[in-house]
Parts: C-alpha cells; sequence; structure tokens
C-alpha cells in the first residue's frame, strides 16, 4: 500500500482528501505543522506528498526546497495545493521541484486524477523515457520522429510534445491545466481552445481511438490492444 504524507492545516479540506484516497486504496498520515511533517518525511517511509503552501508555522515552498535538497527524500513525489493562483506561484512551485499544482479550490476527482498521473509519471521505466512503441506507433524524443504502421509521420513541435506528454503518462488522464503548463509553460497567451485544437490535429494523424476525453478531466492516450 502506498503512504502518502497530506500536510495541510485547513481540518475540513484534509478530511474530504484523506477519506477519498482511502478510498482508492491509499495509506495517508495526515500532519497539520509543517515542521513536524518535514521531519517524518525525512525519516522516510512516505511514497507521495501532497502539500499545502499556506501553512501556519513553515511555507509549504521552504518544505518543497528542503526535501529535493535531501537526497533521501529528492525524488520524491510532490503534489502542492495553494489557494495561490498566479501564474508565478505555480511557476516558483515548479521551478522548485514540484510535480504538479492544484489550486483551491479543486474537485476530488481532479484530485485523485492528478495523483494518479503522478504515479504513472514515476513508474515509468527509464529505458522508456526515449522511445516509445507499441502496436501503432513508434515514437523517437531524440529524433523528434513519430511513425504510424511503420511510416513517417509529421508533428508540429507542440504536437510532438502533447504527444509525448499523453504517450508518457499512459491510461492516465491528463488535465487540460497541466498540458498547458507542461507544454506551453503556462504562457497568458495560450488558451483552452488551443490544447482542444492540437488534440483534434493530432486524432487526424494517429487515428481518433488513440486519445480520449475523458469530460470534466481532460485526456489520455489509450495505447491499441495487443
Amino acid at each position: 500500500m502506498k503512504r502518502i504524507a497530506l500536510i495541510e492545516d485547513d481540518s475540513d479540506i484534509a478530511f474530504t482528501i484523506r477519506l477519498n484516497l482511502e478510498r482508492e486504496g491509499y495509506s495517508v498520515t495526515h500532519f497539520t505543522s509543517g515542521n513536524d511533517a518535514m521531519v517524518a518525511v525525512q525519516r522516510g517511509g512516505f511514497d507521495f506528498v501532497i502539500l499545502d503552501l499556506n501553512l501556519p508555522d513553515l511555507d509549504g515552498l521552504t518544505i518543497c526546497r528542503e526535501l529535493r535538497r535531501d537526497p533521501n527524500t529528492s525524488s520524491l513525489p510532490i503534489l502542492m495545493l495553494t489557494a495561490r493562483g498566479s501564474e508565478r506561484d505555480r511557476i516558483t512551485g515548479l521551478e522548485l521541484g514540484a510535480d504538479d499544482y492544484l489550486t483551491k479550490p479543486f474537485s476530488v476527482r481532479e484530485l485523485l486524477a492528478r495523483v494518479a498521473a503522478i504515479w504513472r509519471r514515476v513508474r515509468v521505466p527509464a529505458q522508456e523515457t526515449g522511445i516509445y512503441q507499441d502496436r501503432e506507433l513508434k515514437i523517437d524524443e531524440k529524433s523528434l520522429r513519430v511513425y504510424r504502421h511503420g511510416e513517417e509521420i509529421k508533428l508540429a513541435k507542440k504536437e510532438f510534445e502533447l504527444l509525448w506528454l499523453l504517450v508518457r503518462n499512459r491510461s492516465a488522464v491528463i488535465s487540460r491545466d497541466r498540458i498547458l503548463s507542461e507544454v506551453w509553460h503556462m504562457s497568458d497567451e495560450v488558451e483552452t481552445r488551443t490544447v482542444d485544437a492540437h488534440i483534434r490535429n493530432l486524432r487526424k494523424k494517429i487515428g481518433p481511438q488513440r486519445i480520449a476525453t475523458v469530460v470534466g478531466f481532460g485526456y489520455r492516450y489509450d495505447p491499441p490492444q495487443e
């Protein structure tokens, strides 16, 4: 069973998060103190951290920075929760090493989807990070080439980055916010319909059945059945 450290001083929010995570099979330990949480996480035994930034005793950004500096926790997945919704705050959190960023208020379903997506990403073996291949597609990250049924197809740069993000996290749902963050780097000039347009283009090129829309969440790459 995966153990999650939930660092959140709002008892109502923490109760809801913990209840739903435990229903999904996770073991959750709740901390209201940032100092206590950081000590406990650094001692080991946790597989994942959900971290609120606005804590009474220690800022969440400081906790994230210290966990990334510690060799024992440097690769521990971290999902940040915060009421700070500005682009600058999100970028700061990601630059400090957070794996994803969720702005309050958020739906429980989106939280669960983000956690699942991060789990899938960190479980991808190293040898799969350069080349992906299934029965229909072959993708070479280094050469930026994509083949469908053995024939090369041409993708624009953002189309390739979007496809690679979906494939790296295949079978997990990737939210539009995360796509904007990782592919377009949260540019103010980019809107949700830009993501939708690139998804339409990808479907035309690699097949409509490979990219599923999950209403209210985002998109998912569905590998063909072997």
